[in-house]
């Protein structure tokens, strides 16, 4: 028996080994990072928006018609919704409204789950928005009122709402897009029904 063939299929094994980790091994990485199973320091998998614990449940506020786009949505998307006291103009809830549905562009593929609304207490929107602004003072001053206040007070506000009917989380009208854009990502990764 010859001593060196097992030290040769050794080094063969881990030559094979090293090969497949080398092709292998970013592909799994950029996996892990694109499924947020791991996060780089400084960017943990926290959500940058108000969580309301326990969640607001729309379902129990009955027909409401501020609510009743919400309650069309489909298993696995989401509601963006603009709270607001006044009527909706120009600013600055028009450029919010242009804003979030710029958002659900930037999101890719997933922003198809996400609608975008604005229950305001006054009527009165632009006409780019007016399939999205529902006008209903009664269902704005219940949502106020259940809504933690936050840094910013209770109104204006930005909530994510998902097909449950479930309020789940609170951004300040005059907040950074971007933190609303990583949370919803994350949301809409977290939900994807497949």
């Amino acid at each position: 028996m010859n001593p060196s063939k097992p030290v040769s299929r050794t080094r063969n094994r881990l030559t094979l080994l090293l090969i497949t980790g080398v092709f292998v091994g970013p592909i799994v990485l950029a996996w892990l990072f694109s499924s947020g199973r791991l996060a780089l320091p400084g960017d943990e998998l926290t959500h940058r928006g108000q969580l309301l614990d326990p969640p607001v449940d729309l379902s129990a506020e009955g027909a409401r018609p501020g609510i009743a786009p919400l309650f069309r949505l489909q298993p696995s998307e989401w509601a963006v919704v603009l709270l607001q006291a006044e009527a909706c103009d120009e600013q600055p809830c028009g450029k919010v409204l242009d804003d979030l549905l710029t958002l659900r562009e930037l999101i890719g593929q997933a922003g198809v789950r996400v609608s975008t609304h604005a229950i305001t207490g006054l009527p009165g929107a632009p006409e780019r928005h007016a399939s999205r602004v529902h006008p209903d003072p009664d269902t704005l001053a219940l949502l106020a009122e259940r809504l933690p206040a936050g840094q910013a007070g209770p109104l204006p506000a930005i909530v994510f709402v998902d097909w449950r009917h479930q309020l789940m989380m609170r951004y300040a009208a005059t907040g950074e897009l971007s933190n609303i854009q990583r949370d919803l990502k994350r949301l809409l990764r977290a939900s994807a029904i497949k």
